[in-house]
């Protein structure tokens, strides 16, 4: 297909989800992307962050190539070698006591399995989440986002989510109540506008939930994996989470998400209560 033919085949066949840029892309390699016409650009996105080693490094190009010749499915009702060696490098890299996972596919799935393992482990339905915070946008992580644009076509959404001004943790305070399960927040918001908070607030937040008993939920989708320096964000606080998100750059450019949590908080989540088709694939 020429240029103009991927265009209109998209524009006709897909759904408008997004906001197009006129652009055919064709292939990438380290930093550098082409068109379908030979024009190069100098990627600033890394495929909104998540190609983080550039595209078509050649050791996942291979390790591509050497699954795929072995096996491209893997139900997580059977065991896999190549899942084995992940989680075990998964749980090292992690913050301590998160020792347990779940694989999906995505942000918003890693973030939907954080809400219904705080629920199960707490027997609790509310969800605490900051003003300004994006999550995702299916049904459970489009109730934690704040913004009003992605929401308001959509509601009624999932009950027991309320927002409160972010990184103020006298709010936060204010807003826990006997039937609050978890506290989900972005150690750095990312669509806000890389919005930091204040050097006391996450350390502030880890002492209210251990005093209340309440879950600490960072979705670190954006700012995991090295992206600001240390392993994850939540690192640069010395601040470690009950429940942990990642994903986008996790894989390299594949679709993976996973949410770890600790043994005790995991033990709650029966079999069969969480599951997906292609979570976890090698």
């Amino acid at each position: 297909m020429d240029e103009k033919t991927v265009i209109k085949t998209e524009d006709e066949c897909m759904i408008k989800a997004y906001a197009k840029r006129p652009v055919v892309l064709h292939k990438g390699e380290g930093v550098y992307l082409w068109d379908i016409n030979g024009k190069k650009y100098l990627d600033f996105t890394g495929n909104y962050g998540v190609c983080i080693l550039g595209y078509s490094h050649p050791e996942i190009i291979q390790a591509i190539k050497s699954q795929a010749e072995k096996l491209t499915a893997c139900h997580g009702s059977f065991y896999n070698e190549t899942r084995a060696m992940f989680l075990e490098k998964l749980v090292k890299i992690a913050p301590k006591g998160l020792n347990k996972a779940f694989l999906g596919n995505s942000g918003a799935e890693a973030v939907e399995c954080a809400i219904k393992i705080a629920r199960k482990y707490t027997g609790k339905p509310e969800i605490i989440a900051m003003m300004g915070g994006y999550h995702g946008k299916t049904m459970g992580a489009l109730s934690a986002t704040w913004k009003e644009k992605y929401r308001g076509a959509f509601e009624p959404l999932v009950p027991g989510f309320k927002h409160v001004p972010r990184y103020n943790i006298q709010k936060v305070k204010e807003a826990i109540t006997e039937k609050t399960a978890a506290v989900i927040v972005e150690p750095i918001q990312g669509e806000s506008g890389i919005v930091v908070p204040q050097r006391d607030f996450l350390p502030s937040l880890r002492d209210l939930c251990d005093k209340t008993g309440v879950l600490l939920i960072m979705d670190e989708v954006q700012t995991g994996m090295g992206r600001t320096g240390k392993m994850f964000a939540c690192e640069h606080w010395e601040t470690a989470p009950d429940i942990l998100c990642i994903a986008k750059s996790i894989a390299g450019g594949l679709p993976l998400g996973a949410t770890l949590t600790t043994e005790e908080i995991a033990s709650k989540l029966e079999v069969g209560e969480h599951t997906s088709t292609f979570g976890g694939n090698p």
